[in-house]
């Protein structure tokens, strides 16, 4: 290893330092930012299809969406295994379809054990 000045050392220890600062600062601003993407998509009802400006129709092999994720925009068909962010929560909250959503809740007080 070639000789180092004391001075060079602790310069780039402190560009180290900066540069883990920097790093760590853009994540989180990311963050917000990614925050505030999926409120406003929420806020107008835009899908992420619409986004990334897939086609809307559903193609042969493609299932309407029944339950959406209001954080992160994705939907879930309510078939195949639940994904993490609808698994083991009532998944009425999630309905893509409020209508839907209040006739299950009704549904759900009209047939609980209770009645």
């Amino acid at each position: 290893m070639a000789y180092q000045g004391i001075e060079i050392a602790q310069l780039r220890a402190q560009q180290e330092a900066l540069d883990k600062q920097l790093a760590e600062a853009r994540e989180r601003e990311t963050l917000l930012v990614l925050n505030e993407i999926v409120q406003k998509m929420g806020e107008y009802g835009i899908t992420v299809s619409e986004l990334t400006g897939r086609k809307v129709g559903l193609q042969a092999n493609e299932l309407e969406a029944k339950y959406r994720d209001p954080i992160s925009g994705s939907t879930w068909s309510g078939r195949g295994r639940a994904p993490a962010w609808i698994a083991g929560k009532d998944r009425n909250e999630f309905l893509t379809d409020k209508k839907a959503a209040s006739h299950a809740s009704a549904q759900g007080v009209l047939f609980s054990e209770g009645h």
